[in-house]
């Protein structure tokens, strides 16, 4: 069966594999813009105001600070920004879930479709990104 490449495929998986992060991180009680902050700060420290700003341009103003007060008050962070040893074992935690969800979605794809899929979908989220920006 032929699959049609199109706007209505390609937002059906963004949707399904949505559905099953969000499964995962309200297991982990985790919001998705705490989610995003804590893959922010996985690669190191970052200063708050520079999260905000990162946050802010992925999620919205409200967001973005509702994230980063969310993780202080839950021992998730500290100041500066860093991620305390809680915060770390929650990134690891749910971290290691969307690998255990990727190898089971597209573990078995051969390498090949894999990139052809990655280089496929970064040229059109490009494109769209373009197209919103002009």
């Amino acid at each position: 069966m032929s699959h049609p490449f199109n706007g209505l495929v390609i937002g059906q998986a963004g949707r399904a594999t949505r559905a099953l992060l969000d499964r995962l991180l309200a297991d982990a009680a985790t919001t998705f813009p705490e989610w995003v902050a804590l893959v922010l700060l996985s690669d190191g420290d970052i200063a708050e105001d520079d999260l905000v700003g990162h946050l802010t341009a992925r999620l919205g103003d409200a967001e973005a600070g509702h994230a980063v007060a969310a993780l202080a008050a839950n021992g998730l962070t500290s100041a500066g920004v860093t991620l305390t040893d809680a915060g770390r074992a929650r990134f690891q935690r749910i971290g290691d879930g969307v690998d255990r969800i990727a190898q089971k979605l597209y573990g078995d794809l051969s390498a090949e479709d894999k990139a052809i899929a990655g280089r496929v979908l970064a040229e059109v989220t490009a494109r769209a990104e373009a197209e919103l920006a002009a």
